[in-house]
């Protein structure tokens, strides 16, 4: 068996019917100022020209590594798949949908280099879509119905970054305070400690469980300066619904999605944690209740700016 070649960076690609964004977001990646990196691709079953595209870039370019499975597995499997074929020092998952500006790499693995109680570095970031154009247009406060929409979405589906150092309790206390905008997800990771902390569960907000288990590890750092952008659609595009059903949520995890999620906190981190951080707890759960609200809007077609964007039921 051929040997690996160990690489710096592993860039790796999650994909489903990606065809709309595939050739920016790969052309975004191969031309980053650091090269030392391999980029893998897998693809979930997609039924659209995704395997052909990245086909082409695959034979193009040796760093491109691509994967496609017959059969649609959930998004953790994807991730994990992803994370296990990782041989880079370092790693980061990045959305199709999204756009790593030149300077990403190279600037984030600079930080991580420097400061080896980091555990994940990541940039600002900058959203830009049909959401973003919505939230900017005047329909957006036309009606009623549109002011409360949104009020919701800039507290729920609003996007930053915060560092985050200390020790471990005070780390944990920083992610609880701005957990709603703090998108770790997007940053460069070092690949030992991703592999030792990923949550391969699938259930909402595993992510954020994810994170949870990375900050028993080292800080989050972040770098004052825009390095990408990230496409935003809409929160909750699928509807709750349709997502806890995916991730096959049973009985009361149909009726509260973060029901699994806090049954995670209590086995994983205890119930001294969960006690400790009650609000937080209470919080999400009216969060869950917000999104639940929004797809039955999206399923009657009565969501506000549904007409704007053009959508349709995804149902």
């Amino acid at each position: 068996m051929e040997k690996r070649k160990q690489v710096k960076i592993t860039v790796g690609i999650p994909v489903y019917n990606g065809e709309k964004f595939l050739f920016e977001k790969i052309t975004s990646i191969l031309n980053q100022s650091f090269d030392d990196f391999e980029l893998i691709i897998s693809d979930n079953g997609s039924t659209d020209s995704t395997k052909e595209i990245c086909k082409n870039f695959a034979m193009k370019d040796k760093r491109i590594r691509f994967f496609s499975h017959k059969n649609n597995q959930h998004t953790n499997w994807n991730y994990n798949f992803l994370l296990q074929e990782a041989r880079g020092e370092y790693f980061i998952w990045t959305a199709v949908d999204d756009v790593l500006l030149p300077k990403f790499l190279e600037k984030n693995l600079e930080i991580m280099e420097k400061n080896k109680n980091t555990v994940c570095s990541i940039s600002k970031i900058k959203l830009h879509g049909p959401m973003t154009e919505y939230m900017k247009s005047d329909n957006s406060n036309k009606s009623f119905l549109s002011r409360i929409y949104k009020n919701i979405y800039q507290k729920i589906g609003y996007m930053d970054t915060y560092p985050i150092s200390g020790n471990y309790e005070n780390r944990m206390k920083e992610y609880l305070k701005n957990i709603r905008h703090h998108q770790v997800l997007y940053g460069l990771y070092r690949t030992e400690q991703i592999k030792k902390s990923f949550v391969k569960d699938s259930f909402i907000a595993s992510d954020t469980a994810t994170t949870f288990n990375l900050l028993k590890y080292g800080e989050i750092h972040v770098i004052d300066e825009i390095l990408m952008e990230v496409y935003d659609s809409g929160m909750s595009r699928s509807g709750m619904f349709e997502t806890t059903n995916k991730m096959n949520h049973k009985n009361i995890g149909l009726i509260f999605p973060f029901f699994p999620f806090t049954q995670w906190c209590i086995k994983n981190l205890g119930l001294n944690f969960y006690f400790r951080n009650l609000s937080f707890f209470i919080k999400i759960t009216c969060q869950g209740g917000v999104s639940l609200f929004i797809g039955i809007l999206r399923y009657l077609g009565l969501s506000p700016e549904q007409k704007f964007l053009g959508i349709k039921k995804t149902y």
